[in-house]
C-alpha cells in the first residue's frame, strides 16, 4: 500500500524545512563568488587563476574534512558538528568581507569557508534519521535548495547595478549570523535527542522500515556490503566527474560548437529547471522501487545525454539539458540511500563518499582543463564521462542482478525449510 507524507513525524519535515533554509542561504556565497569574479579581481587586483585556486583549495578542504565530520558526528552528534560547520562557514565570510587584501581573501573563501566541510555529513544523516517512508523524496527536496536559491538569486544580481560583491558578502554573513545560527539552534535536534524521545518500539520499527519497497533482507550483508560500497563510491566518484565537467566546461563546450548565446542562455535554463523536476521525480521512484536498478538507470540516461553532447547536434544543448539536468541531483542522494541500507557506521562511510565525490569534481575541472589545452576542445572530456558513466550503470545493474538471485535462493531456502 503506498505511503502517504502524513506517515511520517511532524518533526521530520520541520527539520527538513529547516535544512532546506540552512543550504538556500549557502547558495549565495558561491554564487556570489562565480557571478562577480571580474568585480573581486579588479577590486582585490588578483587573477582570475587566483580566485579559482582559492575555490579549487575550498574544495580540497571540503572533501578531505568529510571523513573527518562524518567520524565526529559518529562521536558527538549531528548537531554540534553542524553548528560547528556554519561557524566556520560564517566565519570565513566574514574574513572575506572585513579584509580587502589577496591573502585575506585566499585564507577567508579558501580555507575557513574550506573547514566548514566538517558538516558535509551531516545533512545526510539527519534524513536518514528523521525519515523512514519517503526519504529519496525529502533528499531531493533538501537538494534543491541551492538551485532554487540560485534561481532567486540570479535574477536580483542582474537587475541591481548598484550591487557589489561586498555588498553579497555582508547579506551572506548577516544571513548567517541572524538566520542561520538561530536555525540551527533552535530547529535542528541532535540525535540523542531524538533517540531520547524515541520509544523501543519506534527503534525497531526504524530498523525494519529503512527501505519501503517491497524486498526481502539479504542472505548475508557481510558478503553483500562491501562490493556495494565500492561501487557507490566508483559511482560517486564518477558524478563528481560529470558536475565538474559540466559546471566547469558546458558554457565553454557549447561555445566551442558555435551554439548561439540564446541557445545557450535556454539551455541553461531548462538544466535549472530539470534539475529540480529530476530530483523529485527521482526521488519519488527511489522511495518506491529497487535503488540498485534505479541508479543504473539514471547513469543510462546520462550516457544519452553526453552522447548528444558529444554528437553537436543542433539541438544537443536541449538534449543535454534535459537527460544531465533530471538526473543531476540524483546521483549524490541515491547512492547515498544505497549505501545506508548496509552502513552501520553511517557518518564515517558518508563522509569516505562524499570525499570520493568531492575528489571526482577536482578531477574533472583537472581532465577538461588539459583537454582544452592539448587538444584545443573538450571532445576526450566528454568521451570520458561516457565510458566512467557505462562502467558504474553496468556496475549498479550487476548488484541489482546479484542481489535478485540472492533473494531468489534465500525464497528457495524458506520454502524447503517450511516444507520439512
Amino acid at each position: 500500500m503506498e505511503t502517504t507524507w502524513f506517515k511520517e513525524s511532524r518533526y521530520a519535515w520541520i527539520g527538513l524545512g529547516s535544512l532546506w533554509v540552512i543550504g538556500f542561504i549557502g547558495a549565495l556565497t558561491r554564487f556570489s563568488l562565480s557571478f562577480f569574479q571580474v568585480q573581486i579581481s579588479t577590486d582585490l587586483q588578483i587573477s582570475r587563476g587566483f580566485i579559482s585556486m582559492a575555490w579549487s583549495t575550498n574544495l580540497f578542504i571540503v572533501a578531505v574534512c568529510a571523513p573527518l565530520g562524518g567520524w565526529l558526528v559518529d562521536r558527538y552528534g549531528t548537531k554540534k558538528i553542524l553548528m560547528l560547520s556554519a561557524i566556520m562557514s560564517t566565519l570565513g565570510t566574514g574574513i572575506v568581507v572585513l579584509g580587502h587584501h589577496p591573502i585575506v581573501f585566499f585564507i577567508g573563501y579558501g580555507v575557513i569557508s574550506g573547514l566548514a566541510g566538517i558538516g558535509a555529513t551531516t545533512n545526510y544523516i539527519l534524513m536518514f534519521e528523521w525519515f523512514r517512508h519517503h526519504r529519496a523524496k525529502a533528499m531531493a527536496l533538501l537538494a534543491s535548495a541551492s538551485s532554487v536559491g540560485l534561481a532567486i538569486i540570479t535574477p536580483i544580481f542582474v537587475s541591481m547595478d548598484w550591487l557589489t560583491w561586498k555588498n553579497a558578502f555582508v547579506a551572506s554573513f548577516i544571513l548567517g549570523v541572524c538566520v542561520t545560527l538561530p536555525v540551527i539552534w533552535l530547529g535542528i535536534k541532535s540525535s540523542q535527542q531524538k533517540h531520547t524521545e524515541r520509544a523501543p518500539s519506534d527503534r525497531s520499527i526504524e530498523v525494519e522500515g529503512q527501505d519501503t519497497s517491497p524486498r526481502v533482507t539479504p542472505p548475508s550483508k557481510k558478503f553483500i556490503s562491501l562490493p556495494i560500497f565500492v561501487v557507490v563510491a566508483i559511482a560517486l566518484f564518477t558524478c563528481g566527474i560529470n558536475m565538474g565537467s559540466v559546471e566547469m566546461n558546458l558554457v565553454a563546450i557549447h561555445q566551442l560548437a558555435d551554439v548561439s548565446p540564446s541557445m545557450i542562455a535556454l539551455s541553461m535554463s531548462i538544466l535549472g529547471i530539470m534539475e529540480i523536476t529530476g530530483a523529485l521525480i527521482c526521488g519519488y521512484f527511489l522511495d518506491r522501487y529497487n535503488k540498485l536498478m534505479m541508479m543504473s538507470l539514471l547513469y543510462g540516461i546520462r550516457i544519452i545525454g553526453f552522447a548528444f553532447l558529444f554528437m553537436h547536434l543542433g539541438s544537443s544543448p536541449i538534449l543535454f539539458a534535459i537527460a544531465f539536468g533530471i538526473t543531476y541531483l540524483s546521483a549524490l542522494p541515491g547512492g547515498m540511500l544505497v549505501i545506508n541500507e548496509f552502513a552501520k557506521g553511517k557518518g564515517r562511510h558518508t563522509g569516505v563518499l562524499l570525499l570520493m565525490h568531492q575528489g571526482g569534481g577536482i578531477v574533472g575541472v583537472l581532465i577538461g582543463g588539459l583537454s582544452f589545452d592539448y587538444f584545443g576542445n573538450y571532445q576526450n572530456l566528454i568521451v570520458v564521462d561516457v565510458i566512467i558513466c557505462i562502467l558504474v550503470t553496468l556496475g549498479y545493474f550487476g548488484l541489482f542482478t546479484t542481489h535478485r538471485r540472492n533473494l531468489r535462493i534465500q525464497n528457495k531456502k524458506v520454502a524447503v525449510s517450511e516444507a520439512l
